[in-house]
């Protein structure tokens, strides 16, 4: 009977269109497909708990039915959702993991950590003790104008219900939150003022989408409502970061390890990790060092400003009309006193212990190499850009060939008071699926504005954003998967990998000839440095290693660092811990996995034929990405095998 099952789906699937994309020797185990098969049952029933208890996250999840509804954000309501998960717990535990398929041992790894996971957040009194679980409840409003869902007549319905729905969370915070730690409180604060500042925009949307005058109205009365709700959010967040300012907000050690475990996959023993992040952070102190170096040389630099061809990319005909600085060398002046000299004598006379290499050091050269840049329809030009360079990657034979379509959009107000971008993938299995860059466009006064273009949109910054966020970065990334993974991978990526890959992507692009300009390999030291020194400083904050006031001396007094950005690497610390380690881990892994294949495979290595097959297994965590990768080249050799063996009837 079972070799007639076999046979029988052997049979159905040999004709269908996907037939040569699946593992056919896969099917002559039945207890695997049975396995396979309670497993998805389990995965439903976890997604439902999500759906049940957690709209704004099933919103993200792919579910439209929880768009019109807000999370409840009380002790009682998370019991619920504890008992639920307990529930989908005792019937994962029914699995046996070692009769799944190969794919499905990897959901079942990822299934597992993330119950863990969700019932140590609910287990920890979050409604009481963190303010910033409220404050998310504007991203939440937000999900909704920034994202084409499927019907805009109901998206707008949503929206205008999720609005209404501000005055009960800012009600549950009120009741809820007791003693929570004032760094956080601060946090949550922040939030609510920028909400507060940016609020108007959405009511007004709604207002010019009305069909009538009382819908008009109505929606009005909700807005004044709803805007009263989010000021006495601001009020509260204040007056609890006034009132507890002993608190701590650090995990201590061993919560901050099972977060790594099950959240980032990131199982490593914590003195491993240690040396392992301390020893990236002194490469990425050297690599800056190096680049920086190059500027330093005993001449003087004339500053011209020309039409280069700035936007090239290799092999492709040069763009009009992009200014930048060309630095041009000559015979050193004896009155040279600042800028990169200044930084290469202050070099000289510091302490033999001192670090090779400062923050400091890169702002000083950063200042002397800033030109002005002008302002253009940057939207256009990255998108033009990016896809010059899909082509250029496919054509060299670095990634899949791809029909990706970009679409960059101007950054809500609301997120550009804190962020340069933001990139949104689709929401899990949405159905129209978009891919979707937003970016913050200078604004303010002139002086404001030119600030904002200098810092933000000078040639190697602009290079460094295409090529980590959109080609061969995460746009690339995310729009080459909608079409490969199964829907349990699209709605629950492991971040380790995505956040790996922005900066692989970045690295790949300097390797294959994009980044390569003294300047752009300077920016892409300092980016390494920063995300080195963020990894650093996030492990020894939350293993309780450092304080907070010994970790802001780590950033500004021993390493440079200006106080704006020391500041802000410490509040993405505390908002998302673990974030910062596993960019360096997710990167190191795939460098790893690389350097594995290209001296396995010798001259037969095909970099474009690695990243499709990286591609196709979605964010997985880490520990399994070299067994799925030996998954997929074997499936290759099969498949191969067997259509040169077969009849050509039965190719």
């Amino acid at each position: 009977m079972k070799n007639l099952i076999c046979a029988l789906l052997s049979f159905s699937l040999l004709f269908s269109p996907a037939a040569q994309a699946l593992d056919l020797s896969g099917f002559s185990d039945i207890d695997s497909i049975m396995e396979d098969n309670a497993l998805n049952e389990v995965i439903n029933r976890y997604s439902a708990v999500q759906l049940s208890f957690f709209p704004e996250y099933a919103t993200r999840l792919g579910f439209e039915s929880a768009n019109g509804r807000l999370d409840q954000r009380d002790a009682e309501r998370e019991a619920q959702a504890v008992r639920a998960y307990d529930i989908v717990e005792e019937s994962l535990a029914e699995i046996n993991p070692k009769e799944l398929s190969e794919p499905k041992k990897t959901d079942y790894e990822v299934l597992k950590g993330m119950l863990a996971f969700n019932q140590w957040n609910l287990r920890r009194s979050r409604p009481a003790l963190d303010p910033l679980m409220y404050s998310q409840v504007f991203s939440s409003i937000y999900d909704l104008t920034m994202k084409t869902l499927t019907y805009q007549d109901l998206q707008d319905r949503d929206l205008a219900a999720r609005l209404r729905a501000l005055p009960q969370t800012a009600q549950e915070a009120e009741n809820n939150l007791t003693n929570p730690p004032a760094f956080l409180a601060q946090l949550a604060m922040e939030d609510a003022y920028y909400a507060y500042l940016a609020f108007d925009a959405v009511p007004d949307y709604l207002i010019s989408r009305a069909q009538d005058t009382v819908s008009r109205a109505q929606l009005r009365a909700d807005a004044r409502a709803s805007k009263e709700a989010v000021r006495k959010m601001f009020e509260l967040f204040k007056q609890l970061a006034q009132d507890n300012a002993e608190q701590d907000f650090r995990l201590e050690e061993q919560d901050y390890r099972f977060l790594l475990k099950n959240y980032y996959f990131i199982d490593v023993k914590m003195r491993k990790l240690d040396k392992q992040l301390r020893k990236n952070f002194v490469s990425a102190q050297e690599n800056l060092a190096e680049a920086i170096s190059r500027f330093m040389l005993p001449q003087t630099v004339q500053e011209d400003e020309m039409v280069v061809e700035e936007w090239q990319v290799p092999g492709e005909e040069a763009q009009e009309g992009v200014t930048v600085s060309v630095l041009d060398e000559a015979p050193a002046a004896e009155e040279e006193t600042s800028g990169a000299g200044a930084v290469q004598e202050e070099t000289k006379k510091r302490d033999k212990d001192a670090p090779l290499v400062l923050a400091s050091d890169f702002y000083a050269l950063a200042d002397r190499l800033a030109q002005n840049v002008e302002e253009q329809n940057f939207i256009s030009a990255l998108e033009r850009e990016a896809e010059n360079l899909a082509k250029f990657f496919a054509q060299d034979d670095t990634l899949p060939t791809s029909d990706v379509a970009f679409s960059i959009y101007k950054m809500p107000d609301y997120y550009a008071y804190t962020a340069a971008y933001l990139f949104l993938p689709p929401f899990g299995t949405q159905s129209n699926a978009t891919n979707d860059l937003f970016l913050r466009l200078p604004s303010g006064n002139e002086l404001t504005k030119q600030d904002m273009l200098n810092r933000d949109f000078n040639g190697p910054a602009l290079k460094l954003l295409l090529a980590g966020q959109l080609v061969p970065g995460l746009f690339y990334r995310s729009a080459y998967n909608d079409a490969n993974l199964s829907p349990f991978r699209k709605m629950y990526p492991v971040p380790t990998l995505n956040n790996g890959w922005e900066v692989y992507a970045q690295h790949l692009a300097s390797e294959r000839g994009y980044i390569i300009t003294d300047e752009e390999l300077l920016y892409l030291a300092w980016a390494d440095y920063v995300r080195a020194a963020a990894a650093l400083t996030d492990f020894r904050l939350h293993t309780q290693s450092y304080t907070y006031a010994e970790a802001y001396n780590f950033l500004t007094q021993e390493n440079g660092f200006e106080k704006t950005q020391a500041e802000n690497i410490l509040k993405q610390i505390a908002r998302r811990p673990g974030e910062a380690v596993s960019y360096v881990y997710g990167y190191d892994m795939l460098k790893k996995l690389r350097e594995k294949y290209q001296k396995k495979e010798g001259k037969n290595f095909s970099l474009a034929a690695f990243h499709g097959k990286l591609l196709q297994l979605g964010a997985i965590p880490p520990d399994r990405l070299e067994t799925e990768m030996e998954y997929a080249y074997e499936i290759e050799k099969n498949h191969l095998t067997q259509a040169l063996s077969a009849p050509f009837y039965m190719q």
